[in-house]
């Protein structure tokens, strides 16, 4: 059985179609949509502003096109560079809209992948990888010096979300049980991982409701895009 995705190949290079807005000497970003909050809606400008409960974004393109491309993405990074983790952070982070590309949180992934330890049985990394986009997104807690202000329960909320789609798909969150599950198809595993963050993402903002009575392809096989020529 293949071990690819705990011995993932040391690339950090990938596509990109989205640049993440540097406002010089401030260290600030500007996510691609506006959050309505209340009755007002007004640019995210900072990229630790978290989302909150009640928020919303308006998108400019349907939702359910996101959801593909983060299943596409996520499948054709692993594939094509491995690293369960930082594959399923990146394709979320390119497909959809008001997840900022933040340059910091890839290389944070990197070691995550594999269940982050020599012997795989921990945490799968796709499924950290769901967290760590969560929790940048939604993590209310700020610190200032010693002191640790806000909550983590909607950070909690919709990432126990995610870990319901992994249960009911592998039974399990842990890495070496999640790749006999998918019988070795990292691949698998990052789409899908980046498509349930994805729905979760897009459900709780942007009000996507999944269509009625339409089960999930178990034996969908994502399109690869051609390579950007060199």
């Amino acid at each position: 059985m293949s071990h690819r995705c705990c011995n993932a190949q040391e690339q950090r290079s990938r596509p990109s179609r989205r640049e993440f807005v540097g406002m010089a000497g401030a260290g600030l970003g500007l996510f691609l949509a506006e959050s309505v909050r209340g009755d007002a809606a007004t640019p995210e400008t900072a990229a630790g502003a978290a989302l909150k409960e009640g928020d919303r974004v308006e998108l400019d393109r349907p939702a359910e096109e996101s959801i593909e491309e983060a299943y596409r993405l996520g499948h054709q990074y692993e594939k094509r560079h491995g690293g369960c983790c930082r594959c399923t952070l990146a394709a979320v982070q390119d497909a959809v809209p008001f997840v900022p590309v933040e340059p910091s949180l890839f290389r944070a992934a990197s070691c995550l992948d594999g269940g982050a330890t020599p012997v795989a049985v921990q945490n799968c990394g796709a499924f950290t990888g769901c967290g760590i986009v969560i929790g940048h997104l939604t993590g209310g807690i700020e610190r200032d010096g010693g002191e640790f202000r806000g909550g983590a329960g909607l950070a909690h909320r919709l990432l126990h979300r995610v870990y319901d789609r992994f249960k009911e798909a592998y039974g399990t969150v842990l890495c070496q049980d999640v790749r006999k599950g998918a019988e070795g198809d990292c691949p698998e595993v990052c789409g899908r991982a980046a498509r349930w963050v994805a729905e979760v993402l897009l459900t709780e903002f942007a009000g996507w409701k999944p269509p009625a009575d339409e089960p999930e392809d178990e034996n969908k096989t994502p399109q690869e895009a051609e390579p950007a020529p060199a």
